[in-house]
C-alpha cells in the first residue's frame, strides 16, 4: 500500500531481488543498511530507473517501494499539473554531470498545495565497465525557499548551483605566497558576512574573487549583483542603491559588489554608510567593495569617504598584478583557453614554448583581463592546436621586441628636485580643485598650514583655482 493511503510497506525479507545477477545475501545486507538510515535514499540504474528506495523515502514521497521500482526518471522540471509519481520522478532525475560520473547536487522545487524545496544529492558508483548505479539522498529545505520569498524557478536555482561549481577556491590556486595569501583570505571571508575590500590594479580579477567569496559562503544561495560605480551615472547609482531598485533591500541574503567604490558620489557614500548594517544578521546584504587606486590617496583627495573606507575594510585582500605572479601564467593560460572556447570545439589546447616566452616577457598593463583578450583573439587566428608567436597581437610582439632591444630607450638622468616640484604642483592643484578654490579647505586636504600653502603656491607660480 502507498504511504499516502496508509503505513509504508514492511521491511524487505531476505532474499530481496534487486538484481537477478547479484547474490541475494549480499544484496539484502546493503538494502538493510540503507533501510536503517533516517535520510530518504534511493538507487537508480544507469538508465535512470528506480532500483531501490528506503522507508524514509517512502514516507517522504508517499510512494511505496513496489510502486517506485522500475519507474524511469523524467528529464524536465515538474509542473503542478503533473501526477504525483511524475513529480517525484522529475525531482529525483540526476543532472548530466552525474551521468558522466561526477557527483552532483540540485535544489528542486516540488509543486503541490504547498510548494517545497528539496536538495537532492547524487553519488555515481562505477564498475570496470563504467557507470554501475546512482545513489541519491533527499533533504527537505527547512522553511521553504531560503530567500524567504516566492520560490524561484528551478532554472535559476540550477544556474546558481552551477556558479558555485564554477567559482571555487581551487580557481584561486597559486604557486606564489602572495597568490596563496589571496586564496586563504578569500576562504576566511567566505566564513563570515563582514564587508570586504579588494585592492588591486584594474583587471587583476577582483570581481572573480568577489564572486568566489559569495558562492562559497552561506549567501551563495542568494543573488549577486555587481555595480560599476566608475561607469554608471550618479542618477543610475542613486536609483539602483536607494531608489526604485533598492538593491540594499532586494538583495537580502545576497551580495552587493561595488566596483570602484571610491567613485560613488559623496552623498551616496554617506547614505551607504548609514544603511550598512552593524553586526551579523541572517537577512543582511553582504557588501564587497573593489578599488583600483590607493585608498589613502583617494581619501586625501576627498574622493573616498574615510568612515566608509573604515567600514568596508573590515577584511582587506590585496590582489597582486599579473607581472608579479608570472609563475602562475601557465595555469592562467590553460584556464583562459578553456573559457575562451566554451560553447564550441576545444581546438586550441596550449601555446608553443616560443609564444609562452613572449607572453612571459610582456609587462601586462591590463593584467588578467588583457591576457584573456589576447588568448581569445589568438584562438581565432590559430589553425592548429597550439598558439604560436605569430598568432599574438602585433602590439604585444612589438612591445616585447622594444623591451629586449639594447639601448632602445635612452636612459635620461632623473632630477630629483624637478620630480618633487612636479608632484607638489600637481597635488596643490588637485587640492584647490577639490576645495573649489578655498585655500583654507585645500590646506586641510593637504594637512599643512594655510600660510605654507600660500608660500608654496607663490614659489611654484600657481594661480588661484
Amino acid at each position: 500500500m502507498s504511504g499516502a493511503a496508509g503505513s509504508p510497506d514492511p521491511p524487505p525479507s531476505p532474499p530481496s531481488t534487486l538484481s537477478s545477477d547479484s547474490p541475494a545475501a549480499h544484496e539484502f545486507r546493503w538494502q538493510a543498511l540503507f533501510q536503517r538510515t533516517r535520510e530518504p535514499v534511493f538507487v537508480l540504474n544507469r538508465r535512470r530507473r528506480f532500483l531501490f528506495v528506503n522507508r524514509a523515502w517512502e514516507i517522504l514521497t508517499g510512494l511505496s517501494a513496489a510502486e517506485a521500482r522500475g519507474l524511469a526518471c523524467v528529464r524536465r522540471p515538474p509542473i503542478p499539473q503533473d501526477p504525483w509519481d511524475v513529480v517525484i520522478r522529475a525531482v529525483c532525475c540526476p543532472p548530466q554531470e552525474v551521468l558522466k560520473g561526477r557527483p552532483g547536487r540540485s535544489r528542486r522545487l516540488v509543486p503541490g498545495k504547498v510548494a517545497r524545496w528539496w536538495d537532492v544529492e547524487f553519488f555515481p558508483l562505477h564498475a570496470d565497465e563504467g557507470l554501475l548505479c546512482i545513489v541519491g539522498k533527499v533533504s527537505v529545505v527547512p522553511g521553504g525557499d531560503p530567500a524567504g520569498s516566492a520560490p524561484l524557478p528551478e532554472r535559476i536555482v540550477a544556474y546558481r548551483e552551477g556558479r558555485k561549481q564554477h567559482y571555487t577556491f581551487a580557481s584561486l590556486a597559486s604557486k606564489l605566497p602572495a597568490g596563496q595569501r589571496v586564496a586563504e583570505q578569500a576562504r576566511l571571508a567566505a566564513q563570515t558576512d563582514a564587508p570586504v575590500l579588494l585592492l588591486g590594479e584594474p583587471g587583476t580579477g577582483k570581481e572573480w574573487i568577489a564572486r568566489t567569496i559569495h558562492y562559497q559562503s552561506a549567501a551563495g544561495a542568494g543573488p549577486f549583483a555587481a555595480l560599476d560605480c566608475a561607469r554608471l551615472p550618479p542618477e543610475a547609482l542613486q536609483a539602483l542603491l536607494f531608489g526604485e531598485q533598492n538593491l540594499q533591500q532586494n538583495l537580502r541574503s545576497g551580495t552587493l559588489c561595488l566596483k570602484e567604490a571610491q567613485c560613488l558620489p559623496r552623498e551616496l557614500q554617506m547614505r551607504l554608510l548609514e544603511t550598512l548594517p552593524s553586526g551579523e544578521a541572517a537577512d543582511r546584504t553582504r557588501v564587497i567593495a573593489a578599488v583600483s587606486v590607493d585608498p589613502a590617496l583617494a581619501i586625501a583627495s576627498g574622493d573616498f569617504l574615510e568612515p566608509l573606507y573604515c567600514v568596508l575594510s573590515t577584511l582587506n585582500i590585496h590582489v597582486p598584478a599579473l607581472r608579479e605572479r608570472l609563475p602562475d601564467l601557465p595555469r592562467f593560460i590553460e584556464e583562459f583557453l578553456k573559457r575562451a572556447q566554451i560553447g564550441g570545439e576545444q581546438r586550441v589546447t596550449g601555446v608553443t614554448d616560443e609564444a609562452l616566452d613572449q607572453l612571459r616577457a610582456y609587462a601586462w598593463p591590463g593584467n588578467l583581463r588583457e591576457l584573456y583578450a589576447v588568448l581569445q583573439a589568438a584562438c581565432l587566428r590559430s589553425s592548429g592546436d597550439r598558439i604560436e608567436p605569430g598568432h599574438l597581437p602585433s602590439a604585444l610582439r612589438v612591445a616585447v621586441r622594444l623591451d629586449r632591444t639594447p639601448g632602445s630607450q635612452e636612459e635620461k638622468p632623473l632630477n630629483l628636485d624637478q620630480v618633487l616640484e612636479k608632484a607638489e604642483r600637481r597635488l596643490i592643484q588637485l587640492a584647490l580643485r577639490k576645495a573649489k578654490g578655498n585655500r583654507s579647505r585645500a590646506a586641510e586636504l593637504l594637512s599643512i598650514w594655510r600660510a605654507r600653502l600660500i608660500r608654496r603656491m607663490e614659489a611654484l607660480g600657481i594661480e588661484d583655482w
